[in-house]
């Protein structure tokens, strides 16, 4: 990412950055306590399969990560076609943004309606050089959070949501201080914790061995 990019993401995070306390979430994958109920959005966690699979993987990932990118790119789709939509793992996506740019992504992406969140990082992360390199990384941001069902109206105030702002830098926060993430992705396959992206091989050979050693 070039110094024009990385100003940008600076900006981004210094209009998106709130005064964070930690909070305990769990590394079970329960869902973070939900900001009391007003109009708009409320954060939510990303989580697909079986609430009963054998196996919960956690994935805290960066939208600007390029080794996150790499995996969903490469590896994803076969997880989830082998594994996730098999009952065999239970996925959970939390998002580790890296910048400003990674953030904007994260919150809008958690305001996309119904179950579209997880397909709008799908997206993002497949146009990953598209958007991060453009002049104006946060129209092709728009433009594919229009394809998911919001307005240009819905993407503003969404990138003014502090309930959801704050909860994405709490999870961060979390994961940092309570999990010892440092890089990006990482991922928890039940206990045992992989960084970086290990491949499709390497984690369907990590998911075998946990169901095995549940039979």
């Amino acid at each position: 990412m070039n110094i024009r990019h990385l100003l940008v993401g600076a900006a981004l995070s210094s209009a998106l950055t709130l005064s964070i306390t930690p909070s305990a979430f769990a590394q079970d994958a329960k869902a973070p306590a939900q900001a009391p109920a007003s109009s708009g959005p409320q954060y939510r966690e990303f989580i697909l399969g079986d609430a009963k699979a054998p196996v919960t993987i956690i994935e805290y990932a960066s939208l600007t990560c390029s080794h996150c990118a790499h995996f969903h790119q490469t590896a994803y789709g076969d997880l989830k076609k082998n594994y996730i939509d098999t009952g065999k793992v239970r996925f959970v996506f939390r998002d580790f943004p890296l910048d400003g740019l990674a953030t904007a992504g994260a919150v809008i992406a958690r305001c996309a309606p119904g179950d579209r969140g997880l397909k709008l990082i799908d997206m993002m992360f497949k146009n990953q050089d598209t958007w991060i390199r453009s002049e104006k990384p946060l129209e092709p941001l728009k433009g594919y959070a229009l394809l998911a069902g919001m307005s240009s109206d819905d993407v503003e105030a969404c990138l003014k949501n502090e309930a959801i702002i704050k909860t994405v830098r709490e999870v961060q926060n979390t994961g940092s201080n309570l999990y010892k993430i440092q890089a990006t992705p990482t991922f928890f396959v039940d206990d045992e914790k992989v960084e970086g992206d290990p491949g499709y091989e390497a984690l369907a050979k990590k998911i075998d061995e946990k169901i095995k050693d549940k039979k």
